[in-house]
C-alpha cells in the first residue's frame, strides 16, 4: 500500500521493504517486496510492477547471526540492517566484523587463562552427572586421587567408588539437592591404591532450563596434612591435660603423705617402744604387733603416694642400668610364674644412668607384675635396654621429652593390651581395671612418679589384643659409677653418751615420742616447736649441741633457714634435718648438695638411732 501511494505521489521510482505477513493458516512469513515505477511518454507515473519474495528462512538466519554478535560484541544495545546495498553500509558491516574478530581474540585468550588455571590450580576440579560420574576432571584432581591421567577418571563414579563411607556419599547428595551448593563438606575419600585421605569440597547444582540437575560442578582440597596435624596437636592438649591431671593429683596426694607420715612415725615409735618392753608371749604384745604390721603397710601406701606425687627422697647414684635388670630377673622370674616366658635385650655398651638403684628396682618389678596380670593365659615379656639420642624436633612433639642422650628401658608384653578408651587414664592413682580388693591402682602411678623424678618421661604404646609395650627415658650420664656397698651400724653401737641434741619438731607427739626415745638411748635432748624457740634455746645454751635436729617443713621459718641461722653464730655443729616428703619448701637440692643427713618419715626406733649415730660419726 505505501508504495502504490508514494508511486502515485511521483516521490520514487524504485522502492523496496521487508514485511512481516499472516498466512492463511494464521502462520507468520517474511517477504521481500520490491517496485519499479512505470511512466507513459509525458513522463506521467501511470502504475508500478512489483514481485514477492518469501525471505522467512534468511530472517531467522539472520537472527541467529544477530545474537551471536550480541554476544560478542559488548554494550551494542541496538545494531542496523546488516544487509543493504548501500556502500556506507557495507563498510559498517566491515567495522562490525572486525569489532567480532577482536572480541572473538579475547574470548580465545580468556579460554586459555581458563585452561591455564584449570590445568594448574592445586585444588581440583571436577564436573559430574547427578548420578556422580567423572566428566570432567584436571590435573589436580588425578593427582589427588593417585591415578596416571584424566582419561584414567573418565566415568569413574564418586558417589560410589572414591567415598569411603556410603553414608558421606549420601549426606553430599542430600545436601546439595536441599541447598543447590555445599561449601566446606568434609569427608574421606580412597585413592587408586586404596589408601584415604581427608578432603574438603565446595560444589553447586549447574540447571537445566525446567530446573533439573545436569551436572555437579565442584572443587576438592586434599586436607590430609591439616587433619593430621589438628589430631596430633589434639593428642599432644591431651597428653599435657593428662601431665597436668596427674600433677595436681600429686601435689594432694604428697600433701596427705606428709601429713599422714607424722602420724605413722608416732603409731609407729610408740608401737616399737611397746613391744621392746613386753613379754613376746602376752595377747597384748600380739595385739600390738598387728598395730605394728598395719601402720607398716600404711607406711608402705605413703611411700607409694610420694613416688607418684614425685616427693620421695631419692638417693641417686651414677649405675649400669644393665646391672640392675639382671640382678632382679630371677627375683622376677619367681613373680610371674612357668607359663611365662622372660626375655632381656642388653645393650652391650650401655651409656650410665644417675638413679636411686631401690626406686628403678620398684619400677621394673611394677611393670613386670602388670605385664604378669595381663597374660593369664601365658605369654613373653621382653625387657630391654638400648641407648637412644633424642633430637630437638622429636622432642618438640612430646610434652615431656628434652633433646639429649638417654637410656631406654622397655618392657614389652604380649596380653591383652589396654583399650583405648582408658590408657590415657593408666597413670592416674587409684586408677585400676583389676577387681575390687586386687591391687591399690597405684602401681603405674608409682611408676610414673618415680621415672618423672628422676627427669625422664614415659611412655606406653598399646592395642587391644596385640600386647603392650612400657619405654622409660631415663638421662645418661659420663660420669664413673659408684661405690654402692653402705657402712654397717651394728646395734650395739647405737647407744648414745650424753651427746647433746636440740630437737626441732612442730608436731607434738612426734616430738614427744623421738625426744623420749633418744633420752632413753643415752641423749640428752632439749626441745623446741618452732624455729624461734630453737633459736633461743641455741643462743642459751651458747650453741652447745652436738647435733641440731629439725624438721624442715613448718610454720613460719623451714628447718634450713633455721640451720643457715645458727650457723652463722657457731658453724661447728651438725645437722640432722627430716620430713614428710621433698617439697621445693624444703630444698632438697640444696640439702643434698650440703652434706646434710636427712631423715625420712615414717621413721622407726632403729632408723632414729642409726641415723643419730651416723651423724655423729661423720666428719
Amino acid at each position: 500500500d505505501e508504495a502504490v501511494r508514494q508511486t502515485r505521489a511521483g516521490k520514487f521510482k524504485r522502492w523496496r521493504s521487508d514485511n512481516l505477513i499472516a498466512t492463511r493458516d494464521g502462520k507468520e512469513r517474511w517477504i521481500a517486496d520490491a517496485s519499479v515505477e512505470i511512466r507513459n511518454a509525458e513522463g506521467v507515473s501511470i502504475g508500478s510492477v512489483g514481485i514477492f519474495m518469501d525471505i522467512t528462512e534468511r530472517k531467522l538466519a539472520e537472527e541467529k547471526l544477530k545474537q551471536k554478535t550480541d554476544q560478542l560484541i559488548s554494550n551494542q544495545k541496538d545494531l542496523e540492517s546488516l544487509y543493504t546495498e548501500s556502500q556506507d553500509a557495507r563498510k559498517s558491516l566491515l567495522s562490525i566484523l572486525a569489532d567480532v574478530t577482536e572480541k572473538e581474540q579475547a574470548l580465545r585468550e580468556s579460554e586459555e587463562k581458563y585452561r591455564e588455571i584449570f590445568d594448574n590450580i592445586y585444588e581440583g576440579i571436577y564436573r559430574t552427572t547427578p548420578e556422580g560420574k567423572v566428566i570432567l576432571a584436571n590435573p589436580a584432581l588425578v593427582k589427588i586421587l593417585g591415578y596416571d591421567s584424566t582419561s584414567e577418571l573418565a566415568n569413574i563414579n564418586i558417589q560410589t567408588e572414591v567415598y569411603e563411607s556410603p553414608t558421606d556419599g549420601q549426606k553430599f547428595i542430600e545436601l546439595i539437592n536441599k541447598n543447590g551448593r555445599v561449601y566446606g563438606f568434609k569427608s574421606k575419600w580412597k585413592k587408586k591404591d586404596g589408601t584415604t585421605l581427608f578432603v574438603r569440597e565446595n560444589a553447586s547444582i549447574i540447571r537445566d532450563e525446567n530446573g533439573d540437575a545436569l551436572y555437579y560442578d565442584g572443587t576438592v582440597e586434599n586436607i590430609t596434612e591439616s587433619v593430621n596435624r589438628e589430631k596430633e596437636r589434639k593428642h599432644l592438649e591431651e597428653q599435657l591435660r593428662q601431665s597436668q591431671k596427674i600433677e595436681s593429683i600429686g601435689n594432694l596426694a604428697g600433701g596427705i603423705a606428709h601429713d599422714f607420715n607424722n602420724l605413722l612415725t608416732i603409731i609407729l615409735g610408740y608401737s616399737q617402744l611397746l613391744l621392746g618392753r613386753l613379754d613376746k608371749n602376752t595377747p597384748i604384745y600380739r595385739n600390738i604387733k598387728k598395730i605394728q604390721k598395719a601402720g607398716e603397710k600404711a607406711a608402705s601406701l605413703t611411700r607409694q603416694l610420694l613416688a607418684f606425687s614425685r616427693k620421695q627422697v631419692l638417693e641417686p647414684k651414677v649405675l649400669d642400668l644393665n646391672t640392675i635388670v639382671t640382678d632382679v630377673e630371677k627375683m622376677l622370674g619367681r613373680l610371674i610364674g612357668e607359663d611365662i616366658k622372660m626375655n632381656t635385650v642388653l645393650e652391650p655398651e650401655l651409656e650410665h644412668v644417675k638413679i636411686d638403684k631401690g626406686q628403678i628396682e620398684q619400677v621394673i618389678m611394677n611393670l613386670v607384675v602388670n605385664a604378669r596380670d595381663a597374660m593369664s593365659d601365658g605369654g613373653k615379656i621382653t625387657v630391654r635396654t638400648e641407648n637412644v639420642d633424642i633430637d630437638k624436633e622429636l622432642s618438640k612433639v612430646i610434652p615431656e621429652a628434652l633433646p639429649g642422650r638417654f637410656v631406654r628401658l622397655s618392657i614389652e608384653d604380649t596380653g591383652v593390651g589396654i583399650d583405648k578408651a582408658i590408657i590415657n587414664q593408666i597413670f592416674e592413682p587409684f586408677f585400676t581395671t583389676k577387681k575390687v580388693g586386687v591391687g591399690t591402682g597405684l602401681g603405674l602411678s608409682v611408676v610414673y612418679g618415680i621415672i618423672k623424678q628422676h627427669g625422664g618421661w614415659i611412655n606406653v604404646y598399646s592395642e587391644p589384643g596385640q600386647g603392650t609395650i612400657f619405654k622409660i627415658y631415663l638421662p645418661a650420664v659420663s660420669e664413673k659409677i659408684d661405690d654402692i656397698t653402705k657402712d654397717t651400724i651394728f646395734l650395739k653401737n647405737l647407744q648414745g653418751n650424753d651427746e647433746r641434741i636440740l630437737l626441732v619438731e612442730d608436731e607434738e607427739e612426734i616430738r614427744e615420742f623421738t625426744a623420749g626415745t633418744l633420752r632413753e638411748n643415752g641423749y640428752i635432748v632439749l626441745e623446741a616447736a618452732n624455729a624461734k624457740d630453737a633459736e633461743d634455746i641455741f643462743m642459751r645454751e651458747k650453741g652447745n649441741f652436738d647435733i641440731v635436729f629439725s624438721d624442715v617443713v613448718m610454720p613460719g621459718k623451714s628447718g634450713f633457714q633455721l640451720v643457715d641461722e645458727l650457723f652463722s653464730d657457731k658453724p661447728d655443729f651438725k645437722v640432722l634435718l627430716c620430713s614428710g616428703y621433698s617439697d621445693k619448701k624444703s630444698r632438697w637440692r640444696e640439702i643434698k648438695k650440703r652434706g646434710f643427713r636427712f631423715l625420712q618419715k615414717p621413721y622407726s626406733v632403729i632408723d632414729l638411732l642409726k641415723t643419730i649415730r651416723a651423724v655423729l660419726e661423720q666428719k
